[in-house]
């Protein structure tokens, strides 16, 4: 039997003692009577209710990379009149770039995974709203906005399917290697697939306003 895991049986359920580090990241029951907090108590079904997150977290994924893709690519048509759209871009990347270095450990030891991705996915949405009033005083805030929480929210989604596919490994005896390319596989096939519908949207989009057309940003 694994070092990592123990089985125990009550009634007709099995239950599995999962050592998970860091203990903080997944929420579940730890054994009250047990001095080592990194283990945790879960049923042979979580393995069903894993399947069901990664299909979750690939699927919301997938909704919100469309728009937020399919808006990002006419930022520099849509939004060209005195560079509003690059400089909004730039802004995002900018500050994702100095979050990357700063923020996630802090958010996902604070919040969990959960948390960090629901707060991270929704800092997206100010963004993508505000294209129907942009503005430098509106856009470049939204984007900087974004960038700071897009980077603890790749962290929370590798973090935390890291930690499932450990889990899952151990509840159905597989090569965790072999379950964790599994999961990011998943993951980056509906990131992928958002990426191309958003291109796709994009692109009808331009088709149908008229190519080339620039938006009076007010300013």
């Amino acid at each position: 039997m694994n070092s990592n895991e123990r089985r125990r049986s009550s009634a007709a359920t099995e239950f599995l003692e999962v050592v998970v580090r860091p203990k903080k990241y997944y929420k579940a029951k730890h054994l009250p009577d047990h001095a080592d907090r990194d283990k945790i108590i879960v049923s042979s079904g979580e393995k069903f209710r894993i399947l069901k997150n990664v299909a979750v977290i690939s699927l919301a994924m997938t909704i919100q990379y469309v728009a937020y893709q399919g808006t990002l690519n006419l930022q520099s048509s849509l939004n060209a009149k005195e560079g509003l759209g690059t400089i909004a871009l730039s802004c995002i990347y900018l500050s994702m770039g100095i979050s990357c270095m700063l923020l996630p450990t802090i958010m996902i030891r604070l919040l969990t995974c959960k948390w960090t991705l629901v707060v991270g996915q929704v800092c997206f949405i100010p963004y993508i709203a505000l294209q129907l009033y942009s503005r430098f005083y509106t856009l470049i805030p939204a984007g900087i906005l974004l960038g700071v929480f897009a980077a603890p929210m790749w962290a929370a989604h590798a973090t935390y399917l890291t930690q499932i596919s450990q889990i899952y490994a151990i509840i159905t005896s597989s090569q965790m290697d072999a379950v964790i390319t599994l999961f990011f596989g998943i993951f980056f096939f509906a990131w992928q697939n958002a990426d191309t519908i958003g291109n796709l949207l994009s692109s009808l989009a331009r088709k149908l306003s008229g190519a080339g057309e620039v938006r009076d940003t007010g300013q």
